[in-house]
C-alpha cells in the first residue's frame, strides 16, 4: 500500500536568500548599515526608548529567540532604540551566548553617554500581544495625528463670517440675474447670521469683533430694499449706520437717504439730507459737492423753486459748466421768462469745449504713416471712441434744443431767434451745427403752416455736403408728397437717395411716392431695402404691411406683423391690423383674440366693442354680439353703423319702442338722411302709437316736401285713422308725382339735345343712368353734409366703404295699385336723334 501524498509538502521550502534568521550574523551587512547616516546616530534619550526605529525593531526581531512567546517589548529604557555602542554591547553579549564570532562593533568603545540623540523619533508604537496570540502594533502614549482636533471659538467665528460673505455674493449675483427677490432674501440672511455672530463674540468674550463687516452687510441690505422698491426699511437701515457710525464716509449714505427721499416725494426732506451731505464733503472732493449741488438744483425745480434752482446752476456754471448744467440754466430762465438770461445761458453752452469729429482724426493723421494708420484702425471703435461718439451726440442735442427753445421764444417772432442762435453757433467751436440749425428753422415754417418758405430754406441745401444735402431732400420729398405733388416728390426722393443711397427715411418716401401711384412691387422693395438699413424703422414695417396686404400677401403680412409686436408690444393699433389680416384668410377665433388683446388695454374704444361683435354676428351668435355692441353704443353713442345694428335687431325680435331710441339718435347724427326720420316713424306706428307716428310723418314732410314715400304713409294714416287730411295728402302726391314727370321729361330733353351736338345715338339705359345720376346729384344737394365718422376710427382701421341698408316698410297689397304711374314712356333701344318722326311737342312742359 503506497503512502498518500502530502498536502502540505513543500510549504516550508524557500530560497536561502530570503531566510532571515540568519541576518544578523551577517557581518558586512552590519558594517554596512553602521556606515550609513542611520548607524552612526547616537543613543538616544529616556524618551527615545518610547519610540524605536525600523532597524532597532527589527535587530530585536532578529535576536528574539525561535518560538518564543514573549513578544519584543519596547520600554522606558534605552532598549527601545538605542545607540551604535548600545547596540554593539548588545549584540556582543548575545553573540557570546549562541557562540557566533564578534562583529566589528563590539570593539568600539561605549559612547551611548556622551553622544547627542538623533533628530529622528519613532512613530510612538510598541508591540503588544494581540487577539489570537498574534502580535500588534500598540498606540503609545504620544499624541495621535490622526485624531480630529476640536475647533477653537475664534475658528467658529472665522467660518460664520466667511457663510455671511458668500450671502452678499449670491445676492448680487441672483440680482445680475434680475432674480430681485433672491437677492432681497439672501441679504436679509446675511444680516440675521451677522446679528448672530456679534452675539456669539459676546458670550464667548471674543474682542476682535469687524465693524465693518457689520457695515458693509447692512449697507448691502439697504441698497437692495431700495432695488426693490422697499424705501421706508431702506432708510431704516441707514439710519442704522448713521447711529452706530458703521461706515466712516457719512456723506454718501446721507446722499442715499436723499435720492430714497426724493423718489418718495419728500422733497424737504431730501432738500434738507443733500445740504447735510454738502457740509460733510471735505473740500478736496470737490466733484463730489458739485454733484451734490446739481441734486441740490433739481430738488428745487422738483419743488417749482426755478430762482432758487437758476441760483445754484449759475454758481456750478462759474466753477465748472458742462452740457446739462448749463442747459438746465436755460430751462430755468426760459421758464422765468427770463429771454436776456436764456440767451447768456446759451452763450455759456457755446463755451464748453466741443469734442473733435472723426474727420478730425483722418486729417491730422499722415496717410504715409503706416504705423499711425494701424494705430488709428485699431482705436476707430474701442470703448473710449464710443464715449467721445456718444458726448458728441449728446453735446448735439442739447444745443440744437436750446436753440429751438430760443427760436419758438422770440415774441412770436421765431425767425429772428433762430438767426441770432445760428449766428452764435458759427462764431463757435460747433460750426458744424448750424446747417442743421438752418433745417430746423425750416421745419418750424412748417410748424406755421409757411410751405413756400420752408421749401425755400431746404432747397438752399442742394449744393451742399452729402449729409445736409440728403437731410434737405427728404423733407422736401416729404412736403411735397403731402402737397400731393407726386412729381417732385420722387424727384427729391432720388436726389436724397443719390446724396446718401443708405437714407432710411429717404427710402421710406420713395416708397410712399410708389404706394401711391398704386406701384406696390416697386413699393415694396424701397421699404425692404429702407428695412435692412435700419431694422427699427417702425414707419417702413408699417407701410410695407400695408404693401403685402394689397398685394394679398397674407403670410408674409403675419410675418412682419409678429415682428411689429415685438418691436412695439403694447400698440394695440397693431393687435387690430392683425385681426384685419386674419379675418380676410377667415380666421375667425384668432382675429376675435386679437381684438380681444386689444380691447384689454383700451377698454373704452367702441370701435373694438363693434369689431368683436360684427365677427361674432358673423357666426350667427346675436345674443353675445347684442352685448358687445351695446357697450359700443355706451362708449361711442354716435357710430352710425353701431345705431343701425342695434335699431334692426330690436325690430326683427320685434321689440320696436326699443328701437325708437336707437333711430332717433342716428337721426341726429345724420339729420340729412330721411331713412332714419321714417324710421322713427314707422317704430312708432309698429309699437301701436298712431299719434306720434302721424306727428314725426307730418314732421318728415314739412321738411322734406317731395318725399313720396313720406306722403303715401301720411295718407295710409289718415286712411286708418278716419282723418279728413287724407285727400290734401292725394291731391299732394299727385302733385309732387306731376312735377317729378316734369323735370324728368327736362331731363331728357336736355340730353337729347346734348346728344344732337355729338351727333351719336343714345339708348333708352343711357337715359335711365343720366337721370338717376341727376336726380341723386339734387337729393345730395339737399341733404345736408354728414359727419364723416370713418376717419375717428384711426389710421390702422380698414377703410371700407360705407353700405347703408335702408328700412323700407312693405306696403299693403291695395296699396300698390293705387300708386301713381309715371308719364314717360319707353323708347324704343337705339333710336336715331335725327328722327324726322320725332314730336317737339315732348320738349315743352305740360
Amino acid at each position: 500500500m503506497t503512502d498518500k501524498p502530502d498536502s502540505y509538502a513543500g510549504f516550508n521550502e524557500y530560497n536561502p536568500l530570503l531566510d532571515t534568521n540568519n541576518l544578523k550574523y551577517d557581518t558586512e551587512l552590519q558594517q554596512a548599515v553602521l556606515k550609513t547616516s542611520h548607524g552612526r546616530r547616537a543613543a538616544p534619550s529616556s524618551q527615545a526608548g518610547q519610540k524605536g526605529g525600523f532597524f532597532s525593531k527589527m535587530k530585536n526581531v532578529f535576536n528574539r529567540p525561535k518560538n518564543a512567546d514573549v513578544p519584543v517589548s519596547a520600554s522606558n529604557s534605552t532598549t527601545g532604540r538605542l545607540g551604535t555602542a548600545s547596540r554593539a554591547a548588545q549584540q556582543q553579549q548575545q553573540n557570546t551566548a549562541v557562540g557566533a564570532p564578534l562583529g566589528s562593533t563590539a570593539r568600539r568603545p561605549v559612547t551611548a553617554q556622551k553622544r547627542p540623540t538623533t533628530a529622528i523619533q519613532g512613530a510612538g508604537f510598541s508591540a503588544g500581544p494581540g487577539a489570537f496570540g498574534s502580535y500588534v502594533a500598540v498606540s503609545a502614549a504620544g499624541p495621535n495625528p490622526f485624531e480630529k482636533k476640536e475647533e477653537s471659538n475664534e475658528e467658529k467665528a472665522r467660518k460664520i463670517e466667511k457663510s455671511i460673505i458668500d450671502l452678499v455674493n449670491e445676492s448680487c449675483l441672483a440680482y445680475e440675474k434680475n432674480d430681485s427677490k433672491t437677492a432681497l432674501e439672501k441679504a436679509e440672511e446675511a444680516v440675521r447670521n451677522e446679528k448672530s455672530l456679534t452675539r456669539y463674540c459676546e458670550e464667548q468674550s471674543i474682542t476682535e469683533s469687524d465693524i465693518n463687516l457689520q457695515g458693509f452687510v447692512t449697507l448691502h441690505c439697504a441698497n437692495m430694499y431700495t432695488k426693490c422698491g422697499m424705501n421706508t426699511e431702506a432708510i431704516n437701515q441707514y439710519n442704522i449706520i448713521l447711529k452706530n457710525k458703521l461706515i466712516p464716509a457719512h456723506s454718501r449714505i446721507r446722499i442715499n437717504m436723499g435720492n430714497i427721499l426724493l423718489q418718495s416725494k419728500q422733497y424737504v426732506k431730501a432738500l434738507k439730507m443733500f445740504r447735510m451731505a454738502l457740509d460733510q464733503v471735505s473740500e478736496q472732493n470737490s466733484d463730489l459737492k458739485l454733484k451734490i449741488r446739481e441734486n441740490i438744483a433739481a430738488t428745487h425745480i422738483i419743488m417749482g423753486q426755478y430762482g432758487e434752482a437758476a441760483q445754484t446752476y449759475e454758481s456750478i456754471v462759474q466753477e465748472r459748466a458742462n452740457y446739462r448744467v448749463c442747459f438746465n440754466l436755460l430751462l430755468c430762465y426760459h421758464t422765468l421768462n427770463q429771454r436776456d438770461k436764456t440767451r447768456s445761458a446759451f452763450t455759456d453752452l457755446l463755451k464748453i469745449p466741443f469734442i473733435n469729429s472723426e474727420d478730425d482724426y483722418l486729417v491730422s493723421m499722415d496717410k504715409e504713416n503706416k504705423h499711425a494708420n494701424l494705430v488709428l484702425e485699431a482705436i476707430r471703435d474701442d470703448r473710449l471712441r464710443q464715449y467721445e461718439r456718444k458726448r458728441r451726440r449728446f453735446a448735439e442735442h442739447v444745443i440744437i434744443t436750446a436753440a429751438k427753445l430760443i427760436g419758438n421764444n422770440s415774441d412770436g417772432e421765431f425767425v429772428g431767434g433762430y438767426e441770432w442762435c445760428i449766428e452764435q453757433v458759427r462764431a463757435s467751436s460747433y460750426i458744424e451745427l448750424a446747417s442743421g440749425l438752418e433745417i430746423q428753422k425750416a421745419i418750424a415754417y412748417l410748424r406755421e403752416d409757411n410751405f413756400v418758405k420752408a421749401i425755400a430754406t431746404l432747397k438752399e441745401f442742394e449744393k451742399a455736403e452729402a449729409k445736409l444735402a440728403s437731410a434737405a431732400a427728404t423733407n422736401l420729398s416729404f412736403l411735397y408728397f403731402l402737397e400731393k405733388d407726386l412729381n417732385n416728390a420722387h424727384k427729391y426722393a432720388d436726389l436724397a437717395l443719390k446724396s446718401d443711397k443708405f437714407n432710411p427715411a429717404s427710402l421710406t418716401n420713395k416708397g410712399n411716392c410708389c404706394y401711391a401711384q398704386e406701384d406696390y412691387d416697386k413699393a415694396q422693395y424701397y421699404y425692404e431695402e429702407a428695412l435692412n438699413i435700419d431694422a427699427g424703422s417702425v414707419e417702413a414695417l408699417h407701410n410695407l404691411i400695408l404693401t403685402l396686404i394689397k398685394s394679398r400677401q397674407f403670410q408674409r403680412v403675419k410675418d412682419y406683423l409678429h415682428k411689429y409686436t415685438i418691436i412695439q408690444p403694447d400698440n394695440s393699433q397693431v393687435f387690430c391690423l392683425m385681426a384685419q389680416v386674419l379675418q380676410q384668410t377667415n380666421d375667425i377665433d384668432q382675429a376675435k383674440s386679437w381684438y380681444l388683446q386689444a380691447l384689454s388695454i383700451h377698454r373704452t374704444d367702441g370701435y373694438l366693442h363693434r369689431r368683436i361683435g360684427e365677427l361674432i354676428d358673423g357666426q350667427s351668435n346675436k345674443s353675445d354680439a347684442l352685448q358687445y355692441y351695446f357697450d359700443a353704443y355706451r362708449h361711442n353713442p354716435c357710430d352710425i353703423k353701431t345705431l343701425e345694428w342695434l335699431a334692426s335687431y330690436y325690430i326683427e325680435t320685434q321689440y320696436p319702442e326699443k328701437a325708437v331710441e336707437f333711430c332717433q339718435q342716428a337721426a341726429l347724427v345724420r339729420p340729412g338722411e330721411i331713412k332714419w326720420h321714417l324710421m322713427v316713424a314707422s317704430c312708432y306706428r309698429r309699437a301701436g302709437d298712431y299719434t306720434a307716428a302721424l306727428e314725426k310723418y307730418k314732421w318728415i314732410h314739412q321738411h322734406f316736401p317731395e318725399d313720396t314715400d313720406c306722403i303715401q304713409f301720411l295718407i295710409k294714416i289718415s286712411t286708418d285713422l278716419g282723418l279728413h287730411d287724407r285727400e290734401m295728402y292725394e291731391n299732394e302726391l299727385k302733385k309732387v308725382n306731376k312735377l317729378k314727370e316734369i323735370q324728368q321729361q327736362r331731363k331728357t330733353s336736355a340730353d337729347k339735345s346734348q346728344n344732337m351736338i355729338k351727333g351719336r345715338k343714345v339708348t333708352s339705359t343711357e337715359r335711365d343712368v343720366s337721370s338717376n345720376n341727376r336726380n341723386q346729384q339734387i337729393d345730395d344737394h339737399r341733404k345736408r353734409i354728414p359727419i364723416d365718422l370713418d376717419n375717428t376710427e384711426g389710421v390702422f382701421s380698414q377703410q371700407e366703404l360705407i353700405t347703408t341698408h335702408p328700412y323700407v316698410e312693405q306696403f299693403p297689397e291695395h296699396m300698390k295699385n293705387e300708386r301713381p304711374k309715371t308719364a314717360i314712356s319707353k323708347k324704343e333701344a337705339n333710336t336715331i336723334i335725327f328722327d324726322d318722326n320725332d314730336d317737339a311737342a315732348e320738349l315743352l312742359p305740360d
